[in-house]
């Protein structure tokens, strides 16, 4: 952004990712309300609401998992063209087998997002990173871009969810999913021409040959990623609430009363804000800050004070941190009253739905200008990492590397998540902003081995053979 020209190819990802998110986000914005829809319970499948949080989280990780084993196969076998292609026809599938209100289809539908997520989410991101030279200064403000589009499309995605699913049904929701992933696939066909498609096999063709890196010092570079997977993983657990607690505690502990100039829209059949619209807040934020994100990094790299990647996913863990830690006053101010009672409620067979004393909606608001706030500062430079670090001939298996470590937060979230019925809401926002500071401390600890897998290569040889001749010198 600002003055540095991006090349085409990027808008060409930027818009086929922006869809593709719609479709995604959409299912997600109106997923965990419908695993605890009452209509299971009366026919016969109680056991859906009653595990909703655990089912959730491992589709999540399932669904974050499988972009290893898709990069894997780019990689060795299909390419990305082909690859991207194959993905979005499962999703698509997976989103109108999900819009048939049967037990069976709802996993045959995951089984499909599963895959074509695998197949379609390693391989568009790694191609953002083809448009790019290497040492390329404007590569992690075009993943920063990218990103905005992933949130545009997240964006919208609640907004229709949520009217659908009001007004329509839940069916109607799932099947504007699988439109959107519709007009992902013809964006990216119609636009391949500006995109670059080669791969390792192909080196002489490649638009920006790859330096030579040792083998000592790429070793480095994945022991390094490895890191930033383990710190990505902590994350993913805390963030990925907004998926399986967050519409929780905005439908259920936070007051959505409307004003009366709220439009008629966006409100539900007892005159609320819907509650799927929850999911409206972090990407409206991306959208915000993104920019500015942008324009704050060149201005410090201009100056030559820009933060080197690892300090910025460091940063951005502080952040969460400050997020959940707001969530948890949240809980003190009056959430932890509403949980009690309202498990009192259901304990003696009363609705919890006439629970007085609700949340006000500025913890939620605020938490989320931090959470959006370290997302920006880890998820698009960890995609930014990957490009930079990763071996050429296995790129893509580190992109999909990258979504694994996603996929273990997703389980994790999981796992955590089916604590938010046992826990008081400050004890389970407060153990994520622990678990937020405890990822910082590891980047703290591994800064060095980090700061170097970031240097080029003859740099980095360079400072190792300086620092054996150091303590050489230093045992002599």
């Amino acid at each position: 952004m600002g003055r540095e020209k991006h090349p085409s190819g990027l808008y060409v990802l930027f818009f086929t990712e922006m869809w593709e998110r719609f479709s995604f986000y959409t299912m997600a914005a109106v997923f965990m309300y419908y695993l605890r829809w009452d209509h299971w319970k009366e026919a016969g499948y109680p056991w859906l609401g009653q595990y909703a949080s655990l089912i959730n989280g491992l589709y999540i990780g399932t669904v974050y998992f499988s972009p290893f084993i898709g990069g894997i196969l780019a990689d060795r076998k299909i390419g990305y063209f082909w690859s991207i292609i194959y993905g979005a026809i499962f999703l698509g599938l997976g989103l109108f087998l999900l819009s048939v209100q049967n037990v069976a289809f709802i996993f045959l539908g995951l089984l499909g997002m599963v895959i074509g997520n695998g197949l379609f989410k390693p391989n568009i991101s790694t191609l953002v990173g083809k448009l790019y030279a290497p040492n390329d200064p404007r590569l992690d403000g075009a993943y920063t871009i990218f990103y905005m589009g992933i949130n545009i499309g997240a964006f919208l995605a609640p907004l229709a969810a949520g009217f659908l699913r009001v007004h329509l049904g839940f069916h109607a929701a799932y099947m504007a999913a699988g439109a959107g992933m519709g007009v992902s696939v013809l964006i990216f066909v119609a636009c391949r021409r500006w995109l670059v498609f080669t791969d390792y096999r192909q080196a002489s063709t490649q638009v920006h040959p790859e330096e030579d890196v040792p083998p000592n010092v790429q070793r480095n570079r994945h022991v390094a990623l490895l890191i930033i997977f383990v710190v990505v993983a902590l994350f993913w657990m805390a963030f990925k609430q907004n998926a399986i607690t967050v519409p929780l505690w905005f439908k259920d502990y936070t007051d959505r009363s409307a004003s009366a100039a709220t439009p008629t829209g966006l409100l539900d059949k007892e005159g609320k804000i819907t509650a799927e619209y929850n999911a409206l807040i972090n990407p409206f934020y991306v959208i915000v800050f993104s920019p500015v994100m942008v324009l704050v990094w060149g201005w410090l790299r201009k100056r030559g004070l820009e933060p080197p990647t690892p300090a910025k996913v460091a940063l951005g863990m502080v952040f969460a941190a400050l997020g959940f830690a707001l969530l948890a006053v949240g809980g003190l101010d009056g959430g932890d009253a509403v949980a009690a009672q309202r498990r009192l409620d259901e304990a003696a067979g009363l609705s919890p739905d006439k629970v007085a004393g609700l949340v006000s909606p500025g913890y939620l608001l605020g938490a989320y200008v931090f959470i959006t706030l370290g997302e920006l500062c880890l998820s698009p430079m960890g995609l930014s990492l990957v490009s930079k670090l990763a071996a050429p001939r296995s790129r893509s298996a580190w992109m999909g590397g990258w979504f694994a470590a996603t996929a273990a937060g997703g389980y994790l979230a999981g796992a955590f998540g089916q604590l938010w019925e046992v826990w008081r809401p400050s004890v389970f926002w407060g153990v994520l902003v622990a678990s937020s500071l405890a990822a910082a401390l590891i980047l703290l600890v591994c800064y060095g081995r980090l700061r170097r897998a970031m240097l080029p290569p003859k740099l980095a040889v360079a400072e190792r053979t300086e620092a054996k001749k150091s303590l050489a010198s230093a045992s002599g």
